[in-house]
């Protein structure tokens, strides 16, 4: 299993294979900035879809890594993966309701 780096400025998604213990920081051959490194669960949105690259950014910006989240129901948490969401109204919800798994 790799990891994906993800450049928003670009839009762009490379896989990566992994390399425990790295501290490689990953720079975007097209524009310079540094890219993001996303679990394999990632799937990138159309270079065109800037409303799904807006949901990314908020998530990744909110320490949301694409990493699992555990669903929670009836406050309480459970052994089942919750999805992504792929809107950013949806998004907000989730990141409010999922702020304790976030990577900090």
């Amino acid at each position: 299993m790799g990891y994906k780096k993800v450049c928003l400025t670009c839009k762009l998604s490379f896989n990566q294979s992994l390399n425990i213990g790295s501290d490689a920081v990953y720079t975007c051959a097209n524009c310079g900035n540094s890219m993001h490194l996303l679990t394999h669960r990632f799937r990138p949105p159309r270079k065109d879809d800037s409303k799904g690259w807006e949901v990314v950014d908020f998530l990744i910006t909110n320490g949301f890594y694409y990493q699992h989240i555990f669903k929670i129901e009836n406050d309480i948490l459970t052994n089942v993966y919750e999805d992504y969401p792929v809107k950013l109204a949806e998004a907000k919800e989730f990141v409010e309701k999922y702020k304790e798994q976030s990577i900090k």
